[in-house]
This record gives structure tokens, sequence and C-alpha cells, in this order.
């Protein structure tokens, strides 16, 4: 027969059983603190707000290709890029948030349209919307898009990334969320994002606020026209 625990043994055990439980809740609890900002930050978007208060986040400049198949390079690609972006991401199927989005970024196009000629702020400020679902936004589905929303490519780019690689890429640059439902559709984040020229984020607006993503825009782009 095996022998038996000793009570000195017993009691050993129980020690180092608490001792491993402590630290491991020491660590978790260390882990929380650390991820939720000093317990203050519990949301995803709290943290996305976070990392753009510090600087940290700025649009991958990977390969596009817009509506007619045609490459396409935004944000520091070019000799003189608008002097702000504001992006969304979609897919054409979508039947919720896109559809808003879309609409709102048609009442922002008819504003820089009507005010361009007589503001330079207005005219360097961009309005793009970039697929995520390369399974199925081809350059059809998304021309069709364009057609139902009346884009205007000299004031509004859309576009996907070249490969799905690229797009993850660039949605991870930008702590940009898109999961499948499960019903062939998908939950993401329908934030306004605020690029500067270089594509780093400089503002986060919820779709409903986009009045405030186009004057932000507007300011942003003043700045840097008066600028040094």
């Amino acid at each position: 027969m095996p022998d038996s625990i000793s009570p000195a043994d017993g009691a050993l055990a129980r020690r180092l059983t608490v001792a491993l439980c402590v630290a491991l809740l020491t660590t978790f609890a260390w882990a929380l603190y650390r991820y939720t900002a000093n317990f203050d930050v519990w949301t995803f978007e709290g943290r996305r707000q976070l990392a753009l208060q510090a600087g940290e986040l700025r649009a991958a400049q990977v390969p596009l290709r817009e509506m007619h198949d045609a490459p396409v390079t935004l944000w520091g690609g070019t000799n003189s890029p608008p002097a702000a972006y504001l992006v969304d991401f979609i897919y054409t199927r979508c039947p919720s948030v896109c559809r808003v989005l879309g609409d709102e970024y048609q009442q922002m196009q008819t504003q820089l349209a009507a005010q361009r000629a007589s503001s330079p702020a207005s005219a360097a400020v961009h309005l793009v919307s970039i697929s995520f679902d390369a399974q199925h936004d081809d350059p059809a589905s998304l021309r069709e898009y364009a057609r139902e929303h009346r884009i205007d490519p000299a004031l509004w780019t859309l576009a996907i990334p070249a490969t799905a690689a690229d797009t993850r890429a660039l949605m991870r640059s930008l702590d940009v969320i898109a999961i499948p439902d499960g019903l062939g559709g998908f939950v993401h984040n329908g934030a306004i994002h605020l690029l500067d020229a270089s594509g780093r984020l400089r503002g986060l607006y919820e779709f409903d606020q986009w009045p405030q993503a186009l004057e932000a825009a507007k300011q942003l782009a003043a700045a840097r026209r008066d600028g040094p």
C-alpha cells in the first residue's frame, strides 16, 4: 500500500496551493490593471481613445483599389495629399450602420462641394470609405454602392485593400474590428476616423457625430494651411 500523506505534508501542500492561487490572482489583477489603464478604461473603444490621445495610431499605407479597379494611394502617398481625411470602414451588403454612414457621407460631400470654391480648408478635406469584405465587394459592387450614394470621386474615394493581408494590416493599424455575425454579415466599428496627411489618427467620432467630424477635419486642414 502507498504511504499515507503525513499531516505536515498535507499542510505544506495546502500552503503551496494557496500561494499558487495568490500568485495567479496577482498576475491577473496586474494584467487587468495594465489593460484597463489603471482600471479607468473597460471598453475597446476606450482603449482606442487612449491610443489616439497618445498619438499611437497611424493608418498603414497599403495598396488600395477603387471602384473602377484602378490602384489608388492615399495619406502620404502623393506630392500634395489632402490635409485631412474622414475615413469609415464598410461593406456594401451592410443593411444598417453602413447605409447610415453612406447617407451621412453624402451630406458631407454636398457641403464640401458647396464650400470648396470659397474655402481652401474645405477643398483640402477628402472623404474615404474602405470596404473590408473582399469576398463580396468586387468592383461592380463598389460601383453600385457609389451609384446609390452619388459618390463624386473628386471628393469621396470608395476603395478596398488589394489583398486580405492588406485589409488586416490597415484595420489593425487603426484598431478597427470586424467580426462575422454568423448570418453572412459583420459586427464592426462604425466610427468616422479623422486622419491627417500622413495617416495619423487625429480624431474618432461616432457615426451620428459627422457634423463634428467634418468641422474638425476643416480645422485640421486650415491649421496645416496656415502653419509654418
